[in-house]
């Protein structure tokens, strides 16, 4: 009986053992709740909350979303409306505003604009009028776009939906993925392809081969971490966008071994990035970047949508069905106004991040503040706002061409502090005109000028001509010297402000010291040669992650979603920001703007 007993123990073992072997032991795999995810959503939520000096998303929607349309805020703008939120109507009429005064140059965006219109519930035209100028124009992210549009229920007189299909399917490359040229497939771009065939996955026999096809490529390039690179460098936008696409097809990330690597999915692969304030960096150890963190705001919510059973991000819930315009109103075309839609209004005390999340916003204003004490309050903030105002167009402007010697005299900082003195002035007199005499009243603002004075006389303040001086940089303790171009070659005379041969800035040798960097140099080229140049982020930073968004008033995402400047030194384009990369002597740096984020123009990367 003991033996038999024992026998059949050790068949249970045995049994259990092999049954581990064979099955996959999908409990090492990250057990991500809906809950963890919502506080990440609700976390980039926060954080732009507090950019923006906004106490409810309500209150973003109406000031920096709407502020920000067509420019900064469309990705937002579209999320939110996924998240539940329908009056969009403060972005629809600034994002029409801005496509009325602006010719969109670059068939993707205008696609993009199509689908933003869409998602804030918008009925004007623009939406249709675009669709057969803009399909396939601008190569496959035209036509990824374009099929976005389409699969809201939109028409155009070229193409249907299923033409669109059709050509994306000819586009595969023989390892499954797709990309904008070259021999390989593109994690990126076979993500973003994948996003727009979901909704014909279960309907379409090819469709369903051709991304079954794709998902085993982005499987296979996924890395042990969970996450994925792209141009050597790992990221969480690329992994972002594959997050975005399986959720679109209806696959759980967090339990599909297909995207389980080490234990980590790409949940994980995008949680790596993010920093304590609830941004994410680009790299690992950086700074908030904005790019960063929209991507991984909008594939979280494509996840927690396919969580709820809903449809893909891009499959907009606000969008309304095509109407023909009444015979009276004329149809606005691409650079006229647009009409406006209407949305019922939605209120809320409560700022929702996601169906099911909510996320409490603390306003650091003391309630109890006197309502004369908070005039005086926003008094003294416009006061340092116009110092700061009149900083960031000293740096920013572009040289004139004509420099007035009588506009120099004397400087800028004594006029800033007349001004600032004055503006004090005025504001005490104010004071006493409304009976306000309460002496802390005029404490703080004598406090307030004071500090806007002080700020102006330790900062580095000069006018545009100051700063522009055309005078080259005298180093004493120059150990080599550098050459550095500007060149916009791939859109050269496109516009009036583009020159015709692309040349901004011909080679030009500049002194350096120990430790200049690259954006040293930039920086000392656009005042030695009147060069408008705009960043964002910080040389000084402990990461130096400098980004350059225009050079010359030619701004990324001006000739598509992939477009912008990137800088090479000595050929070969860095993968480290043009902040932290320090100079030697001989080296030769070129600024270029690429339409298809350096391929097109035939990058070499650093290793």
């Amino acid at each position: 009986m003991k033996n038999k007993l024992l026998s059949g123990i050790l068949c249970l073992i045995s049994a259990l053992i092999l049954t581990l072997e064979i099955v996959p032991f999908s409990a090492e795999c990250s057990d991500h709740t809906v809950g963890e995810v919502d506080d990440l959503i609700g976390g980039i939520v926060s954080y732009k909350l507090g950019q923006a000096g906004a106490g409810s998303v309500e209150e973003w929607l109406e000031s920096g979303i709407a502020e920000g349309a067509g420019r900064t805020t469309d990705w937002y703008a579209l999320t939110l409306s996924q998240c539940g939120y329908t009056d969009l109507s403060a972005y629809e009429r600034s994002l029409t505003e801005y496509l009325g005064s602006n010719n969109i140059a670059s068939a993707t965006s205008r696609e993009k604009y199509a689908l933003a219109l869409c998602a804030a519930g918008s009925g004007n035209s623009y939406i249709t009028d675009i669709l057969d100028s803009s399909i396939g124009e601008q190569g496959m992210m035209s036509w990824i776009y374009g099929l976005h549009v389409l699969n809201n229920g939109y028409t155009c007189s070229r193409f249907t939906a299923e033409s669109v299909v059709d050509t994306i399917l000819s586009m595969q490359y023989p390892d499954g993925g797709w990309a904008l040229f070259g021999d390989y497939g593109d994690i990126d771009v076979t993500a973003m392809t994948v996003q727009a065939l979901a909704p014909y996955y279960h309907r379409n026999g090819e469709v369903s081969d051709s991304v079954d096809r794709a998902i085993d490529f982005m499987s296979r390039k996924q890395m042990d971490t969970g996450g994925y690179e792209s141009f050597g460098n790992p990221n969480p936008e690329s992994t972002a966008q594959v997050l975005t696409a399986v959720s679109a097809l209806g696959i759980d990330c967090r339990s599909d071994e297909r995207f389980i690597k080490n234990g980590s999915d790409l949940i994980d692969g995008i949680v790596r990035f993010r920093l304590p304030d609830g941004s994410f960096s680009h790299i690992e150890g950086g700074g908030s970047n904005e790019t960063a963190t929209v991507q991984a705001y909008y594939s979280f919510v494509a996840f927690r949508r396919m969580t709820e059973g809903k449809s893909p991000l891009l499959i907009l819930d606000n969008r309304r069905h095509e109407t023909a315009p009444p015979q009276n109103e004329e149809t606005p075309t691409q650079g006229e106004a647009v009409t406006e839609g209407t949305t019922a209004p939605q209120s809320s005390s409560a700022v929702t991040a996601s169906q099911g999340t909510t996320v409490t916003v603390t306003k650091t204003a003391a309630v109890s503040a006197s309502a004369s004490l908070k005039k005086t309050e926003t008094a003294a903030k416009e006061i340092t706002s116009a110092v700061t105002a009149v900083r960031t167009e000293s740096i920013q402007s572009a040289a004139a061409p004509q420099r007035e010697e009588s506009g120099r005299k004397g400087g800028l900082k004594p006029k800033l502090i007349i001004i600032i003195a004055g503006s004090a002035l005025v504001l005490s007199l104010i004071m006493l005109i409304l009976g306000k005499r309460n002496i802390r009243n005029f404490i703080f603002i004598g406090i307030a000028a004071g500090a806007a004075v002080l700020i102006v006389l330790v900062t580095d303040i000069s006018s545009a001509d100051e700063y522009y001086s055309g005078n080259k940089k005298v180093k004493d303790n120059a150990v080599g010297t550098v050459t550095m171009e500007i060149r916009c070659d791939t859109i050269a005379g496109r516009a009036e402000h583009i020159p015709a041969d692309g040349v901004i800035l011909p080679p030009t040798a500049f002194d350096i010291e120990a430790g200049d960097t690259v954006f040293d140099i930039l920086t000392e080229a656009a005042q030695t040669c009147g060069i408008q140049v705009e960043n964002k982020g910080s040389a000084g930073g402990a990461h130096g992650m400098v980004y350059i968004s225009g050079i010359n008033y030619i701004y990324e995402y001006d000739f598509g979603d992939l477009s912008g400047w990137v800088y090479h030194v000595n050929g070969i384009a860095p993968s480290r920001s043009c902040g932290e990369y320090e100079l030697s002597d001989g080296d030769r740096v070129e600024w270029l703007y690429t339409c298809e984020i350096g391929h097109d123009l035939n990058e070499v990367y650093e290793q």
